[in-house]
């Protein structure tokens, strides 16, 4: 139970809920924690998914196949994220995506059947945990537009750019990235020995330069 009430202090969903007061809104959303291996598929495209998830532990992969069969990482979830929950609020219950688990993982399951019906009108924190969710949802959305304007970027470094504007960026210009290269290229659309080749010709060209996941930023101008 502690590993669980760690992460909802972390996910977004509960926030403002006392801690002492999680129980009784697991209750509520009718919580249940499921384990997965690792490698394990989780949900598969066109599946029903019956309700949203919260990653309590490990890694999950959100990804799409291309028309030529290639598996395309969407996203990758950690610990105190969710999935599933436009999906729960739109009634809609096949997944457009496949979920899978990049590592031995935990996901605790919910119902937002009290949130949505009437049925949990005496659900303890509703309107909180309700105002929480339309926060995150607007925040996925976001988050899609974002992906959206980096895929209708014709040239791969205004593509780099754009990812790399995304992410947080320290005093010294330093940088990590959320995943490594070939997962990176899936996420740009674009093939990995391209963007290999991007990324040395901006370090040449003294904008960056690049080790492993972390990112430093010598032309700091070329991020504005």
């Amino acid at each position: 139970m502690k590993r669980i009430i760690d992460v909802m202090c972390r996910c977004h969903l509960f926030d403002g809920i006392p801690e002492d007061k999680y129980k009784n809104v697991l209750n509520c959303l009718n919580a249940q924690l499921k384990t997965y291996a690792k490698d394990a598929v989780i949900l598969h495209i066109g599946e029903q998914q019956g309700r949203p998830g919260v990653v309590v532990s490990g890694t999950l992969r959100l990804a799409l196949y291309s028309e030529d069969g290639n598996l395309l990482t969407i996203d990758r979830l950690s610990a105190g994220q969710i999935f599933g929950e436009t999906l729960a609020c739109a009634n809609k219950q096949e997944s457009p995506v496949q979920i899978d688990a990049l590592s031995d993982a935990e996901v605790l399951y919910l119902s937002f059947d009290p949130l949505l019906l009437e049925q949990g009108a005496s659900c303890p924190h509703k309107m909180q945990v309700t105002a929480n969710l339309l926060r995150e949802m607007g925040q996925g959305d976001l988050v899609r537009i974002q992906k959206m304007r980096i895929l209708a970027q014709n040239r791969l470094r205004n593509k780099l750019k754009l990812y790399l504007q995304s992410l947080a960026i320290g005093s010294e210009g330093d940088l990590c990235l959320n995943m490594g290269r070939s997962e990176l290229a899936e996420y740009l659309c674009v093939d990995r020995s391209a963007l290999s080749r991007e990324l040395s010709r901006m370090q040449k060209e003294g904008i960056l330069t690049v080790q492993g996941q972390h990112v430093h930023m010598l032309d700091k101008g070329f991020l504005e």
